[in-house]
């Protein structure tokens, strides 16, 4: 007699979710009981799936999100060619706005590549610029907008363009680091004005040497302290350098400030010869003023001439002094003689302006 059919229900764990586990349906094969030689059991295995999604939609971190394009953004650089036919043709390209389609740019890495153009290749290298740069953009000529910041430039090489030889304690270790600005004045910009990092062994040196005075100082018995300034060197011209010499040992201060001493002595000695002048020019032109009906003014204007002339000579000496004063006080103090002069030369062409006029008027009468 056949046995029966049985289907064992599948079973579920409720910790787990519905859709975890696919159902298993074991189906027992049937037997003849008489038969002496029972047969090995069979098993059916049959495995069904729900639907993984389980009713959700599904979230924005799924595969939609994948195909969808990533921002754009927008970089900046400087391309850089060298003078000639080529670099006044894509000037024309760029007025027009028409660049053709044998004009572009192929990178084989990160710093080199190739610029075509014409049919031609060139190689090309992106260096580092030593500043920032603004890059601007108008709609209408009156308002500029700011739209990115260049800091690299793409440098095409020709094969001709030679670049001047560089002393090599001024060569760049770095081949992708450009030691220049874009205008001349930027020439050589890197170098001279920003400042060199210091070695870790002189900044050891240093502290070595600040250590060994700081313990000389503290074991000395008598301490004398020393100031110099050094405003009055720094404030010195090219020629105050070329007629004193620094690196002389012979020179002291004490000697400079007697020389100062000197010089100021005799600008006061000048400035008191230059008031007595005054107070007689003075006297003078009372006296000619009391005369002036008898001798006329004839003799006041050759004198007032006479003094003019010699005016002039004064301011002339006094112009070749502040040329050649070895400080910046003498030569402040020399830039105010000859200002006092030029005001006095004024004054004094004015009233023999005046003096000649009244005479001419005189002689009409």
């Amino acid at each position: 007699m056949e046995s029966p059919t049985v289907k064992t229900p599948t079973t579920t764990n409720s910790n787990t979710t519905k859709d975890s586990k696919p159902k298993v349906r074991r189906v027992r094969a049937t037997s003849n009981r008489s038969d002496s030689g029972a047969k090995d059991k069979t098993i059916k295995i049959k495995l069904t799936t729900k639907d993984s999604t389980n009713g959700h939609q599904p979230t924005m971190s799924g595969s939609e999100d994948e195909d969808e394009p990533e921002p754009a953004t927008e970089e900046h650089l400087i391309l850089r060619l060298p003078k000639g036919p080529m670099c006044d043709k894509l000037h024309e390209y760029v007025k027009k706005r028409e660049i053709p389609d044998d004009v572009k740019l192929h990178f084989k890495g990160i710093r080199r590549g190739y610029f075509y153009m014409d049919g031609k290749k060139y190689d090309t290298t992106l260096v580092d610029l030593p500043t920032i740069i603004e890059s601007q953009k108008t709609l209408d000529n009156k308002q500029f907008y700011k739209i990115a910041d260049i800091c690299q430039m793409l440098v095409v090489d020709d094969g001709s363009s030679k670049e001047e030889p560089q002393p090599l304690q001024h060569r760049s270790t770095d081949p992708y680091t450009f030691d220049h600005g874009i205008t001349p004045p930027l020439k050589h910009v890197r170098r001279r004005r920003f400042r060199q990092k210091l070695s870790k062994r002189a900044i050891e040196e240093v502290e070595r040497e600040v250590e060994r005075l700081l313990e000389v100082d503290a074991t000395a018995e008598d301490v004398q302290y020393e100031v110099f300034d050094n405003r009055e060197m720094e404030m010195e011209s090219d020629a105050a350098t070329q007629d004193i010499d620094i690196d002389s040992e012979s020179e002291s201060d004490e000697d400079l400030a007697a020389a100062i001493d000197r010089d100021l002595e005799e600008l006061e000695e000048e400035d008191r010869e230059d008031d007595n002048e005054d107070e007689d020019e003075d006297e003078d032109e009372s006296d000619e003023d009391e005369d002036e009906d008898e001798t006329g003014n004839t003799g006041e204007i050759e004198q007032k001439k006479q003094e003019i002339a010699e005016i002039k000579q004064a301011i002339q000496r006094k112009q070749a002094d502040l040329l050649t004063a070895p400080n910046a006080m003498l030569k402040k103090r020399f830039e105010g003689t000859v200002e006092t002069l030029k005001k006095e030369l004024a004054l004094k062409e004015a009233y023999l302006a005046e003096m000649s006029k009244s005479e001419m008027n005189n002689k009409q009468q």
